[in-house]
């Protein structure tokens, strides 16, 4: 089958569709914030980040169409590639620092949700690599030609490197660093003790993730596809699974927050019940057969020692508000100016067996159904 001779109809229907996309999830994740009345955390803030860094992005992907990006370089006027080339070099550092503002928004969140001491070592560890990644792409990209403008004129004396090159380099160490973030969580949630299947649940949920893996996997087969030659033309498919990959990771690093966003438009439209019995609003209880009750949650703060028993709190409650938070001792943790305050206070006594350990709840919305815990619940109405 013969190639398309303008590939500016599908650059733009993939482009459009994918930050739509990326937008959509985005606002989920502040409707879910909204429904259960939460103030926006580090990784929301960063997250929003990424996405105007993404839209700038996007703008400059169509400044490169307005100059003949998509079509065959004969028919495309040297001025204009010259501009297509200035743009290109400013979009690729932009893209880079997307994809960091992405990776770190996924490991705040993780630092939330699992309190290990030696976690929080590997998030910080990943984080300091994402950061300093950023920092060296930044330079390659700017100094792949010396003298720069070397670049977008080739006649000028100096030296370039291989342009291809730098972006496989960059792709390889974007999908180290995205397998890295995606399966940190992994062997935690299968220390925990749930059944399997809730297990399984909350692998697929971290899990949605690998999409992303997949986007950059397949864009890194895609640079070679370029040619000095061409470059208008085979600059395009690049461009575009560019906008994939980082709509993609947006996306992803949305996906396991924005149930409860799902479940306020279903309940808008009349649909009645929890989605698929996974997302369920914060702090509702069951009584299950044998007289413990179950708390369904969105997402916890897990915080108890591999092999330990299950976490089980006796906790003061206050009456008012449907979120659950526990803090240490009755003193906030010290990474408290991570954690924003709901205005809620609550005590623990820990039960033998737990360590003089307790968890705080943060809210995120990643389903950890049927943790036990005491019954007798004492009101504290101050």
């Amino acid at each position: 089958m013969a190639k398309p001779d303008n590939l500016q109809p599908w650059t733009i229907a993939t482009v459009v569709s994918m930050t739509i996309l990326a937008l959509t999830t985005v606002a989920l994740r502040l409707l879910s914030r909204y429904d259960r009345k939460q103030s926006l955390w580090w990784d929301d803030w960063m997250i929003l980040w990424s996405m105007a860094w993404n839209l700038i992005v996007v703008g400059f992907i169509f400044g490169m169409l307005e100059f003949g990006m998509g079509i065959h370089a004969d028919a495309v006027p040297v001025t204009d590639i010259v501009m297509m080339a200035k743009f290109l070099l400013v979009a690729e550092i932009l893209y880079a620092w997307n994809l960091v503002w992405t990776k770190l928004s996924l490991l705040m969140m993780y630092y939330r949700i699992f309190r290990f001491p030696y976690f929080k070592r590997f998030a910080f560890g990943i984080g300091s690599f994402v950061i300093a990644w950023g920092i060296c792409i930044t330079f390659l990209f700017i100094f792949i030609c010396v003298p720069v403008q070397k670049l977008w004129y080739p006649q000028l004396p100096g030296h370039c490197i291989n342009q291809v090159g730098t972006w496989v380099a960059n792709a390889t160490s974007t999908i180290v660093t995205d397998l890295a973030t995606l399966i940190l969580p992994i062997p935690q949630v299968w220390k925990l003790q749930l059944r399997n299947s809730q297990k399984m649940a909350l692998t697929f949920a971290f899990g949605l993730g690998f999409f992303v893996v997949f986007a950059s996997a397949y864009r890194f087969t895609i640079l070679f596809s370029y040619s000095a030659l061409d470059p208008s033309y085979t600059l395009a498919p690049t461009v575009g699974w560019t906008s994939i990959e980082m709509s993609a990771g947006i996306t992803s690093a949305c996906l396991p927050t924005i149930g409860p966003g799902l479940q306020f438009i279903a309940n808008k439209l009349g649909m009645k019940g929890s989605m698929f019995g996974l997302f369920t609003r914060t702090g509702s209880t069951q009584q299950s057969r044998n007289g413990t009750t179950n708390m369904s949650i969105g997402a916890a703060d897990i915080g108890t020692k591999s092999g330990s028993a299950q976490a089980q709190e006796h906790v003061k409650r206050s009456s008012q508000g449907p979120f659950y938070r526990l803090p240490e001792n009755g003193q906030p943790p010290a990474d408290s100016n991570l954690r924003p305050e709901h205005g809620y206070k609550y005590t623990v006594t820990s039960l033998p067996g737990t360590n003089g350990e307790s968890d705080s709840l943060s809210g995120d919305e990643i389903p950890l159904h049927s943790i036990s815990v005491r019954k007798d619940f004492k009101q504290d109405v101050s």
